[in-house]
């Protein structure tokens, strides 16, 4: 039998077996949990022909292959949240030789662990993304009329419109981040993300993870509704609930 390590999904309090009984894990082995003090983590154990260090790093080089280990991943999260108040995410491919090594770093994360599940309890993520609306501007000129200098000035000014419009849209998008800023607990500014992952080929003018209570979600989502009808220049996206990966993944699991 190839040499097995141990993958670290979450780690969360008052975590149930039964509700992950039968789920599979990335590598198709069967999801378990981990206790240690009153902490539990959510694991599973891989194959280190395939999960091993030197077999990650081609691995991770492979689109297909960590497509499809992080979306297996994140499954695994989601269904752990939805059993627990309070829920630390690890990172992608967080592997430990045993489950005794897991134990030895999760006594070494302990503090910070605690610190985190405090942060998020009853606690859910939030994304909302803003997206620059197309403005339509003036036609060009089949040609250029009049001199090369009129031609140059034309298209200098139309470069300095561009940028007064993209610069006038950063700071409404500034200002809605502030106006929902009070209704959560946290928040988290991010970088707007490649066009390539969000699909859209307009400018994301903001990228920003809200870190909401439970029992506020409704009044969160109603609020993001209610604000974007203020900024019709802005199209505003807003996802979630989802586990609080933005708030308490930790840097060094």
């Amino acid at each position: 039998m190839s040499e097995t390590g141990t993958y670290v999904y979450a780690v969360g309090r008052n975590i149930d077996e039964e509700p992950l009984t039968g789920l599979e894990g990335v590598g198709d082995a069967p999801v378990r949990l981990l206790g240690h003090r009153e902490l539990t983590a959510v694991v599973s154990s891989v194959d280190l022909a395939e999960f091993g260090e030197a077999a990650l790093r081609r691995n991770l080089e492979n689109l297909s292959w960590v497509e499809k280990t992080a979306r297996r991943h994140d499954e695994i999260v989601r269904r752990a949240a939805a059993i627990t108040t309070a829920l630390a995410p690890f990172r992608l491919v967080t592997i430990y030789k045993s489950d005794d090594a897991a134990r030895v770093r999760l006594e070494e994360l302990y503090g910070d662990l605690v610190r985190a599940l405090d942060r998020v309890e009853r606690r859910s993520e939030w994304s909302v993304k803003a997206f620059c609306r197309v403005r339509p501007g003036p036609s060009a000129p089949s040609a250029p009329a009049g001199s090369g200098v009129a031609y140059l000035e034309r298209r200098r000014a139309e470069i300095r419109d561009r940028h007064e419009a993209a610069t006038e849209q950063q700071l409404l998008a500034d200002q809605l981040f502030w106006d929902l800023v009070p209704a959560a607990a946290a928040t988290r500014r991010l970088s707007a993300q490649d066009q390539r992952l969000s699909g859209r080929r307009e400018t994301m003018a903001l990228n920003v993870a809200f870190l909401v209570d439970d029992d506020r979600s409704t009044d969160f989502f109603e609020l993001v509704d209610a604000t974007r009808a203020r900024y019709p220049s802005l199209d505003v996206e807003v996802n979630g609930p989802w586990p609080p990966y933005s708030f308490a993944v930790l840097d060094k699991p």
